[in-house]
């Protein structure tokens, strides 16, 4: 990390950390003033690179303008367009209080006139620095920026031309004259592929079967002229483009940096990352996740772990509890209905959980809007219990937490956008011994008390973290990988066109 860049970063903490309040517009381009007219020309050309349009700062006629000698009113609007674009790298260009209800973020407030002039010192009273300065730091967002780059390259060189047409299916050993240049895509998109022949060589055979993984379809490794894989690869340059540049719009959203340990759930692919660099060494952990299906989706958010649940109750939630429980047992027989309660271990309870209630001495046919809000049902602690074993508790008011789950052969599908909004864990267990290091509860103490098949609790039992753990989750349908692959998956929560209608590009 360069000496500015810690500067900005110690700077931008210290100043968030004393709160902030709004300066006035001319206070803030009286700071500006101070930069040249072609510095700030130089860092509105530059800012495509952040995925911003930079036709929106420095237009055409600006620069006909510029080219043609300039003049005062050009240094004018230059000051308030790169004012606009600090906001923009900075806090985002939409705000995420208008996306809907599955972006649960508040817009970052940007920093005040006197901030905004000790950052334009530290960079020397220089433009792109100072832009720099203000952009996200996060790994998430700088390897987009370099994702970004390469697909810019390929495109702007005519590099990524469309697929010749497949004639048959490509499957493992078949020749095809369309083999080369579906190998020189999977070798741009970052895929390990060393021959340039026209066989369908195990090589690329693992690449097809990664991007079936990220295509959500059964993953074969076979290729077929109509068939998802091949619309992945053929998907143009500039709508790729488009992604990423989505995506890091989507990032600026959160804080200019995450902590030094964090936990970071890309909902978009379904993925599961923690990163600590407290240690000696970088500690990470990967798994898949199961979140939300376009109904009931799982939200954008910033929030952390504060205790962990071993053995937890299940309280159906109001959304469940009408759509689908409360219309699972209309459909049932009188006599049917305490078999279905014993089976599940559900319980009824009133609303301040202070009596139990028998469920076959409720009227489930009854049109009562306020069901819901008088009764809750709640599933005992079980091995088979819908929230599994383990939930890790955030202190969001939306009913979102990370859980364990009773269906755990479906980490094994491509396919894991199906929950009610909350996110389950491929490995919980490894995320709880890893939460509670430094606590008496040890792996071999948590599992011992989780219940084990067949077995019913009558109480859970909570952990509190030592120190919370910081969670971001967040819908991004691009992604460069550690391993050099840059991914994408289809924006099934429609942010994308909502972006755009926002104005985002």
């Amino acid at each position: 990390m360069n000496t500015f860049r810690i500067i900005v970063v110690g700077v931008t903490l210290f100043f968030s950390s004393l709160g902030n309040t709004q300066s006035k517009q001319a206070d803030y381009l009286e700071v500006i003033d101070a930069l040249s007219l072609p510095d700030i020309r130089a860092a509105m050309l530059s800012s495509a690179s952040h995925g911003l349009n930079y036709k929106s700062y420095w237009t055409d006629a600006m620069e006909l303008s510029f080219q043609q000698g300039g003049n005062p009113l050009l240094k004018t609007q230059a000051n308030e367009n790169f004012l606009n674009l600090l906001k923009d790298i900075s806090l985002g260009v939409v705000n995420p209080e208008s996306m809907g209800v599955d972006v649960k973020l508040k817009q970052k407030v940007f920093l005040t006139a006197p901030q905004l002039k000790v950052l334009l010192l530290a960079s020397g009273t220089s433009a792109n620095p100072l832009m720099e300065g203000l952009a996200p730091k996060t790994a998430q967002y700088i390897t987009l920026k370099e994702a970004l780059h390469k697909l810019i390259s390929y495109c702007s060189q005519g590099q990524w031309p469309e697929l010749p047409p497949l004639k048959k299916d490509l499957k493992p050993g078949v020749y095809s004259p369309a083999i080369p240049a579906l190998k020189e895509r999977m070798r741009q998109l970052g895929y390990n592929i060393p021959s340039n022949d026209d066989i369908f060589d195990e090589d690329t055979v693992d690449a097809a079967i990664d991007i079936q993984w990220m295509s959500r379809v059964k993953p074969d490794g076979v290729i077929s002229a109509n068939g998802r894989t091949f619309k992945y690869l053929n998907t143009p340059c500039e709508t790729r483009i488009q992604q990423v540049r989505l995506d890091m719009e989507k990032l600026r959203w959160f804080p200019q940096t995450f902590e030094d340990r964090y936990i970071f759930i890309n909902l978009a692919m379904s993925q599961f990352t923690l990163i600590d660099k407290t240690g000696p060494s970088l500690f990470s952990m990967n798994f898949r996740t199961i979140n939300g299906r376009v109904a009931r989706k799982s939200p954008t958010l910033k929030d952390k772990i504060v205790y962990v649940v071993i053995n937890p109750f299940w309280v159906v939630p109001p959304t469940i509890f009408k759509e689908d429980k409360v219309e699972e047992i209309r459909k049932l027989q009188p006599w049917e209905i305490a078999a279905y309660f014993q089976t599940r271990n559900y319980e009824v309870w009133n609303r301040d959980f202070t009596q139990r209630i028998d469920p076959t001495t409720i009227d489930w046919n009854a049109q009562d809007p306020n069901l819901d809000s008088e009764i809750f049902i709640r599933q005992k602690p079980n091995y088979m219990n819908a929230l599994g074993v383990l939930k890790f508790m955030l202190t969001n008011s939306f009913a979102i937490y990370l859980h364990d789950t009773n269906q755990r052969e479906i980490f094994s599908d491509p396919f894991r956008l199906i929950s009610s909004g909350c996110v389950r864990l491929e490995r919980p267990m490894d995320l709880a011994e890893y939460l509670l290091r430094g606590t008496p509860w040890t792996r071999e103490l948590i599992e011992r008390y989780a219940a084990k098949p067949g077995e019913v609790l009558d109480m859970d039992t909570r952990v509190a973290l030592k120190k919370a753990m910081p969670v971001y989750m967040a819908f991004l349908t691009s992604q460069l990988s550690s391993d050099g692959v840059i991914r994408f998956a289809e924006d099934t929560y429609d942010q994308g066109s909502r972006l755009l209608k926002l104005g985002a590009w």
